[in-house]
């Protein structure tokens, strides 16, 4: 009788106790930074206060700096699609960030204390944990493709792309998301004599460190 009572508790331990399965949470949270690398290009008048002596006339400004944004971002990951017993899919993964822009080097007061609101949005392929609820892998990679909808005091958009590695416990998973702008977002302005000439131009660079809600 003791020995049934051990085997049936010992069996009873099997099932409440799996081995660790991925946690597909849709939401999660994250926090990391962002590298805003520009270059400006701008028109300076040469003598704006009439110095005597100082010929009149205009100069042209180069400035290359790169502006760095602390960023907290909220997002809503789904498979769509399923593949190989859940260990493969697409899906999507919507994301809404705000972060705070700021920048130190001359000529780039503009870029400083700068509040943005940022909506990065990924067609994704996932293998291995948070590929699905089915998923029994520990860890994880999800590469996404998409675009990326930026707001600030400059309309800031651009195609993008994310790679994302996931590790996995039995209730919850982290992962390390960097994403990248895939072309550069260009301003220009326009002068009589030249036309369009390129004022200034700017891309993003985020690394996010998140976990599963």
């Amino acid at each position: 009788m003791r020995a049934l009572f051990i085997a049936l508790a010992l069996s009873v331990g099997g099932v409440a106790a799996p081995g660790a399965q991925a946690q597909v949470s849709k939401f999660h949270g994250s926090l990391g930074g962002s590298a805003v690398p520009l270059h400006a290009h701008y028109i300076e008048q040469a003598n704006p206060y009439g110095y005597s002596g100082t010929a009149p006339g205009y100069v042209i400004k180069n400035i290359d700096a790169m502006p760095l944004v602390l960023v907290g971002n909220l997002g809503f990951d789904a498979p769509l699609l399923q593949f190989s017993g859940g260990e493969q899919s697409l899906g999507v993964s919507l994301n809404a960030a705000a972060g705070l822009m700021g920048s130190k080097q001359e000529g780039t007061d503009g870029f400083n204390e700068q509040v943005i609101l940022d909506f990065p949005q990924y067609a994704t392929y996932r293998f291995g944990a948070k590929a699905s609820k089915h998923s029994k892998k520990d860890f994880g990679v999800g590469v996404g493709v998409g675009y990326r909808f930026c707001r600030f005091f400059l309309p800031f958009s651009a195609p993008s792309a994310m790679l994302e590695g996931v590790y996995a416990t039995s209730d919850t998973d982290w992962f390390l998301r960097v994403s990248a702008d895939l072309r550069a977002t260009r301003y220009y302005t326009y002068l009589s004599s030249e036309g369009p000439v390129e004022a200034l131009r700017l891309r993003a660079f985020t690394v996010l460190v998140g976990k599963s809600f």
